[in-house]
């Protein structure tokens, strides 16, 4: 185990300095003004962040396959084309010819697979909007969600995947969540990532380090 360097007055300086004291503020005011308490909070807002990523990574991967396999069954290999999906509304369709252009611009064949993969949450997230209520979730989205509970709806879904996206964003972009629920955010992630496959969520779980991280919280 590392032996950490005690917090003199010259080592918090310097932290406050290079983190700067703007970013430090929160976890100050979060610790009643306690210098040590607050970076020791900082530390532990760092780990759990990082804790978060795999289970996050997970989940759009897990969506991204659920969604992009239901669209392939429907209307083959080639979806992606837009051949024969439904029209798709901005920004999607502009995202969709994004992932196409940067796949051949780096020499990569357009095949279904990797369309999926240079995909982002954002765009897998956006087909689960109202605006494909009709068009995509209730001839074949829905199925995708094998183990949905009663009265299962399109927005059952969307909204914490809406939630989950702007959370992953928050840690993307090095933001505090300390403030969180963290335990409802990573509930959610599992009962999201259940509704598609109960296994993958169980594997999911004895994998993550968010329980334990969020119980060795300062």
């Amino acid at each position: 185990m590392q032996v950490r360097t005690p917090f003199t007055p010259d080592r918090l300086a310097a932290l406050q300095s290079n983190l700067s004291a703007e970013r430090l503020a929160r976890y100050l005011n979060d610790t009643g003004g306690d210098q040590v308490a607050a970076v020791a909070l900082y530390e532990w807002n760092m780990a759990i962040s990082e804790a978060f990523y795999s289970p996050l990574q997970n989940l759009e991967v897990v969506l991204r396959n659920a969604l992009g396999n239901a669209l392939r069954a429907r209307y083959g290999a080639d979806w992606y084309l837009q051949g024969g999906v439904p029209p798709l509304m901005y920004p999607l369709p502009e995202m969709l010819a994004k992932a196409r252009e940067e796949l051949t611009r780096r020499g990569i064949a357009l095949e279904h697979g990797r369309i999926l993969a240079e995909l982002n949450f954002g765009f897998w997230g956006g087909l689960l909007s109202s605006r494909y209520e009709t068009s995509l979730w209730r001839p074949i989205f829905f199925r995708a969600f094998a183990d949905r509970p009663a009265g299962f709806k399109r927005k059952t879904v969307h909204d914490p995947i809406e939630r989950l996206r702007r959370f992953r964003n928050r840690i993307a972009h090095h933001e505090p969540i300390h403030d969180r629920n963290l335990a409802e955010d990573y509930a959610e992630i599992l009962k999201v990532v259940g509704w598609i496959s109960p296994y993958m969520a169980v594997w999911l779980d004895e994998t993550s380090k968010v329980t334990a991280v969020l119980a060795a919280r300062p």
